[in-house]
């Protein structure tokens, strides 16, 4: 039988055939809508519960008008079932809808909530019920404890705890203010009493379990926690809720329901329970220390901004500090980030430590002054020490880094670092930065250099108490933590170059000049510490001839699957007759540079190749003065080593790193190309611009920068151009797999749901779709190509038939193009625009997802340069006005981007010698003492 409610009247109508009386049990509500593919086996975990005869369950399944065949396994559910599941239709839509009228329906002492994907475990409902009625006149509602159920294509399950588990040890009762009221969960893995006192809010579209459950903690002081009943989630890649993610569809939404939650006690001038202040605190947490942003609306215009940042700031004011400063799901120094965005009046006292109060009432006080080491190397026979003082709250007081160098004091110059951005993408706290570099030339023998780091705020010192150690190419102690004391002992040494450098437990870096017997017993002893591999190596290098030493080698990569500005400059400089030896190194097979190489017409007679992380490839680093690489994932890309045979190889080693970059740098993403980040030795660049970024912004020395144009700039390239309009997209984090997962077909991995819920896919499925513009192409026989980053080749099989049919859009997957063949470009900003700004090519942006953009789904959402070279679209309509636009000009640069681009670029008239040649004048200053 098919049970349909629409009014209050059939409603009320089945209530008073279920409530009569409540029976000894559980209700347990599911709302489904097109569950087709999970609703039976959710139906199963009910089935094959485990229970005793002291009670029963009734399972409610709610059809949300669904259209696919889940209705009809509701129905024959209650057929083959009838004394456990009953069938419901009900058309108003929403799963609130669904859950009240389940509230209504449900007719056993307690309530449970299951959604149509997810399981309990085997026991729940006897657990539960059991629980609940030894406990019943001491709480309202319990948690069990959640975990996440991911399930193979094979149907094979693991599961994974909720990181809120841990909160819970054990079966119990808790009180709210033992616990630093964090004794909860905001989904509806809960038991109720059945008593008819709350409902969900219907018009919260996102967010109504954390509302439910708010009401019922407001007005209780204890939980029940049921430890061996797991609510299994079902993670799945894409849900409605993945939608509310993003702070483009829920910043005003996350908002809106903190003030609900706050609204039973802020009407009657109350304050909020701290209970309440906690849950609302969660959903702000989790979003704030997120990777990607999913809090702050970047996308809102300036006044609205200020808007929403004044409402979180007075949403943030009735939440009290020790609620957020004992949160222990939130990292420490997270807590003190969220703190300051109440902008509530804090004061600053110096004594023999930094003092912080708030009314009066100490909220954090720093004694130990931790300071990351983020890099120590040696290069151009210089130690360099690169190091960030990590301090809550640093942002309130001014310290100042200092060096001691025997004896003698320097203050350093010091900068917001980059790790600032602490486990995040956008900053979150303030640590300064500061580097010194200590020339190994004056290091004399029998006359050790003692350096120590140290702080002043005004007049005042401050010794550094505990240091960590982050991974770097110096001392073989990574990842640690390092307690400074008063005695000399040793923590670490090694030797480069002839110079011992020590570091002490009392904080001290001493570095002493060897002799060279000494030199050969340091030697021996790295050597026999290292890996049985490492150690052939170091002999292999002890041992080889003077000659084949001072033979140099140059090496060129680029990524995998690649060809770039690495292999042009090879084709550059293999036929240089200079007595240097070089070698192309190639990623995984030569199938697609060998394809590139067919297709040009490239003679490789006389060229050399060998295959990354080859044996060859490793031997070959003992003699190799420069590594010239296109892309910056060091230990990936550049070197065929890990870190820890890159340190154990660190006096046998002598290359330098030149970047040459794939793109003129114009994202705004310091995580990533900050001088603390990455290693660096020479950065190829073309404009004075980048100049000023990468000194200004990315803190790299103005003589670590080459300003000779990218390699590809100087390639030949024929001037006949067709009618055709080049696309050319960048790519979104959001969307694209691990930098280094790859599917069967080595492509890189695409979340395929999250990207047909994109913007980005809707904007580009309509540009691919379009007739209008279809019809505008064909009446000025022009071509649309639309070539995709190498990254979507995964996502080929679904955007291909988008293109199906049409016959002047089309989609390149493998093809080669030359950009500056074509009569106009189109972006959105990938930096593959530079080459068109570099052949002074009409340029229109097409932005195919501003909002979710500058919202943070990408690893950046801010560019240094903006659109400066062209129109900004962002429908087919103005689209189709740009280009009416340049077609009228001939295919010719409105005179406003053209004198942009004239004056953009600065470097030699042929970049790859001006490469070769800056190189070819570091030789004799590479290296000092050998």
């Amino acid at each position: 039988m098919q049970h349909e409610i629409n009014t209050v009247r059939q409603i009320n109508t089945e209530k008073s055939m279920f409530s009569k009386q409540l029976k000894k049990g559980i209700s347990i509500i599911i709302p489904f809508f097109n569950a087709e593919s999970t609703l039976l086996e959710t139906a199963m975990s009910l089935i094959n519960q485990k229970k005793d005869d002291t009670f029963q369950f009734e399972v409610l399944l709610i059809d949300n008008n669904s259209t696919d065949g889940g209705t009809k396994i509701a129905q024959s559910l209650e057929t083959v079932y009838p004394d456990i599941f009953r069938y419901i239709y009900y058309k108003e839509p929403g799963v609130s809808n669904a859950r009240n009228l389940g509230l209504r329906l449900a007719s056993m002492e307690y309530i449970m909530f299951l959604d149509a994907d997810d399981m309990y475990s085997r026991t729940a409902l006897n657990d539960v019920y059991k629980f609940f009625k030894k406990n019943e006149k001491i709480i309202d509602i319990v948690f069990l404890p959640r975990f996440f159920m991911y399930v193979d294509e094979n149907g094979n399950k693991t599961f994974k705890p909720h990181r809120r588990n841990k909160l819970f040890k054990k079966t119990g009762v808790f009180v709210e203010s033992e616990n630093k009221y964090e004794l909860y969960f905001t989904s509806p893995n809960i038991a109720i009493k059945n008593n008819n006192l709350h409902q969900f809010d219907i018009d919260v579209p996102y967010g109504e379990d954390m509302l439910f459950i708010s009401e019922i903690l407001g007005d209780v002081d204890k939980v029940g926690f049921v430890s061996t009943a797991h609510y299994n989630y079902r993670f799945s890649s894409w849900s409605t809720v993945n939608k509310y993610e993003s702070p483009v569809y829920a910043a005003d939404l996350i908002l809106d329901n903190m003030e609900k939650q706050f609204l039973p006690y802020t009407e009657k001038k109350e304050s909020v329970p701290k209970l309440i202040q906690s849950m609302a605190l969660n959903e702000l947490a989790w979003r704030y220390e997120s990777l990607g942003n999913k809090l702050f609306p970047f996308h809102f215009e300036k006044e609205r901004w200020i808007e929403w940042k004044t409402r979180l700031r007075n949403l943030l004011r009735l939440i009290d500090n020790d609620i957020i400063l004992n949160y222990s799901s939130i990292d420490r120094f997270h807590r003190y980030s969220i703190l300051m965005m109440k902008e509530e009046n804090t004061k600053v006292a110096i004594f023999d430590h930094i003092d912080f109060r708030q009314n009066g009432i100490q909220i954090y006080k720093e004694q130990n002054f931790e300071t990351i080491i983020s890099d120590m190397k040696v290069v151009d026979n210089k130690l360099v020490i690169s190091a960030y003082l990590k301090m809550k709250l640093g942002e309130l007081v001014k310290v100042t880094p200092c060096v001691s160098i025997n004896g003698t004091e320097f203050e350093l110059s010091y900068w917001t670092s980059v790790s600032g951005r602490y486990r995040k993408r956008d900053i979150s706290n303030f640590f300064p930065a500061y580097k010194a570099e200590i020339n190994l030339n004056e290091i004399f023998p029998n006359k050790d250099t003692e350096i120590y780091f140290f702080y002043k705020i005004g007049d005042k010192k401050f010794n550094i108490k505990q240091y960590y150690n982050v991974e770097n190419r110096v001392f073989n102690i990574n990842n640690k933590v390092i307690r400074i004391h008063g005695t000399d002992g040793i923590i670490a040494e090694t030797t480069i170059n002839d110079v011992r450098i020590t570091w002490l437990e009392n904080g001290k870096f001493v570095l002493s000049r060897l002799t060279d017997e000494e030199s050969e017993v340091a030697f021996e002893i790295k050597t026999q510490n290292a890996p049985l591999k490492i150690q052939k190596l170091r002999y292999l290098f002890r041992n080889m001839p003077i000659l084949d030493k001072q033979q140099k080698v140059w090496l060129y990569v680029d990524n995998f699957n690649t060809v770039d500005n690495a292999f042009y400059q090879y084709q550059n400089d293999y036929m240089k007759n200079d007595g240097i030896k070089r070698y192309y190194i190639y990623k995984r097979d030569f199938l697609y540079l060998g394809r590139y190489i067919s297709d040009h017409h490239i003679d490789m007679s006389n060229m050399n190749f060998v295959k990354y992380g080859s044996s060859e490839h490793r031997e070959l680093m003992l003699r190799t003065e420069y590594i010239l690489a296109a892309y910056n994932e060091y230990f990936a890309t550049v070197v065929p080593f890990d870190s820890g045979e890159l340190l154990a190889l660190s006096d046998v080693l002598k290359f330098k790193y030149i970047y040459l970059q794939h793109g003129v740098l114009h994202a705004k993403a310091p995580q990533t190309y900050d001088a603390e980040r990455t290693y660096f030795d020479k950065v190829v660049i073309s404009s004075d611009y980048e100049r000023k970024i990468f000194t200004k912004e990315l803190h790299y020395d103005d003589e670590s920068l080459l300003q000779v144009g990218m390699s590809r700039f100087d390639m030949p390239h024929s001037n006949k151009r067709v009618n055709r309009i080049l696309f050319a997209p960048s790519w979104r984090h959001t969307f694209v797999g691990d930098l280094n997962t790859f599917d069967e077909n080595g492509n890189r991995t695409i979340n395929i749901d999250q990207f047909i819920h994109s913007q980005y896919y809707e904007s580009l499925a309509e540009i691919m779709q379009s007739k209008e513009l279809e019809k505008f192409l064909e009446k000025k026989n022009l071509d649309l190509d639309i070539k995709l980053h190498p990254i979507f080749s995964g996502a080929m099989d679904i955007l291909k038939p988008l293109v199906s049919g049409k016959k002047r859009i089309h989609l390149l997957a493998e093809q080669t193009i030359d950009a500056v063949n074509y009569s106009i470009f189109v972006t959105d900003f990938s930096s593959y625009l530079f080459d068109a700004v570099a052949n002074k090519m009409p340029i229109v942006y097409y932005e195919l997802d501003r909002d979710e953009f500058l919202a943070g789904n990408h690893n950046y959402r801010e560019l240094y340069l903006g659109f400066e070279f062209g129109d900004v679209v962002n429908s087919i309509v103005s689209f189709i006005g740009s280009l009416k636009k340049i077609i009228k000009e001939n295919y010719s640069v409105e005179p406003k981007y053209y004198n942009k681009m004239e004056s953009f670029y600065n470097y030699p008239l042929h970049a790859r010698d001006g490469l070769y040649n800056a190189l070819k004048l570091m030789e004799g200053k590479t290296y000092g003492k050998q």
